[in-house]
């Protein structure tokens, strides 16, 4: 829904988790490929294919993951797996010497960008070339080729971290630009409050569900006498108003979907228990309004509640609360008004 935030945190979780599988498929894949044509040219022990199938039930377990620290784990289970298999293979088909460097290299440079956090990519590629270490116990004939092969692991890892605090700066950047643009496109410029855009967004969601939760109580606000505000202290004063009077009306209905519609109009769409305590809300709204001056203006707001009624369309239950609203106006204002209860209007 528009009007929720996420962490970085949700939001890498939801792009690496689809990446993540897929790859651990394709990786999965290719094991039990290249262990079926190293099979056709010599006899392999059965035994290795047992790899695949661990790496197959890791596959499910990164499906059923939930968080970025089970995506990890996860990852790192399957690339030691798939590692030890080809480190096997490398072994049974003969010199395993030739395809230690390539094997640990595949298998731990591209996975580098699929981390959410810098030690995650240093440690998978930390046991992938344990894994192969201990797998292949590779004897080099010389000091420098250990030397050498010693340089290119650290290196490697150097690499894979590298790339992984590149992405996650750019993971962490894209999210605060997304973050911004949202709030933007959701939020009210003024005030800070959720706009028209989100109040209706998450009202639309709400009647689009198979049976309207109820009881659901509509309420439409007006600041009264707002121009002679706005005309009389000037705009800067008005806007401090508004201000004020949003941050009034977030401290009552903060449990509840809230926005400024525009202007000096407001709404609140609440599920409260019963008409006692949605009167109960709309009260203590006209007091916290009234409860102190700003501008040196004594402030007061007119309230119109409606209660949605079985089958009553969203219009419907908007315009019963505005006609509240105009009710509670011509009462005196500094007040709250109640739909009457047989007054529907349906589309």
């Amino acid at each position: 829904m528009h009007g929720d935030e996420v962490s970085l945190e949700q939001k890498s979780f939801a792009q690496l988790r689809p990446l993540k599988i897929s790859s651990e498929i394709l990786a999965t894949a290719a094991c039990l490929l290249v262990l079926i044509l190293a099979n056709v040219n010599q006899d392999v022990s059965p035994w290795l294919y047992s790899y695949c199938l661990v790496a197959g039930i890791t596959c499910y377990l990164t499906y059923r993951a939930r968080t970025t620290q089970q995506l990890w784990l996860t990852g790192m289970l399957l690339l030691c797996t798939c590692t030890a298999c080809l480190g096997s293979l490398a072994i049974a088909i003969g010199n395993p010497l030739l395809w230690f460097l390539p094997i640990g290299l595949v298998l731990s440079l591209p996975v580098s960008a699929m981390h959410v956090h810098p030690w995650h990519a240093l440690s998978t590629g930390m046991a992938i070339w344990a894994t192969l270490f201990y797998v292949v116990h590779p004897a080099f004939d010389r000091q420098l080729d250990l030397t050498l092969t010693l340089l290119l692991i650290v290196g490697s890892l150097l690499v894979a971290t590298l790339v992984c605090t590149t992405f996650c700066h750019t993971r962490k950047d894209v999210f605060d630009l997304q973050r911004q643009l949202h709030g933007m496109a959701y939020k009210d410029t003024l005030t800070g409050v959720p706009n028209r855009r989100a109040f209706m967004e998450r009202l639309t969601a709400t009647f689009a569900e198979d049976a309207v939760p109820t009881p659901l109580f509509f309420l439409m606000l007006d600041i009264d006498d707002f121009k002679t505000i706005n005309d009389g202290l000037g705009h800067d004063a008005g806007d401090r108003v508004l201000v004020e009077v949003a941050n009034r009306l977030r401290e009552q209905t903060q449990d509840y979907n809230f926005a400024r519609l525009g202007g000096e109009e407001f709404a609140v769409a609440a599920h409260v228990t019963d008409v006692a305590a949605a009167r109960a809300l709309a009260h203590r709204i006209v007091d916290a309004i009234n409860s102190s001056p700003v501008c040196g203006v004594r402030l007061s707001i007119s309230v119109g509640l409606a209660d949605c009624k079985p089958s009553e369309t969203m219009l419907s239950l908007m315009r019963r609360a505005d006609l509240a609203l105009y009710l509670a106006k011509s009462e005196g204002k500094n007040r709250y008004a109640m739909a009457a209860q047989g007054d529907v209007l349906f589309d």
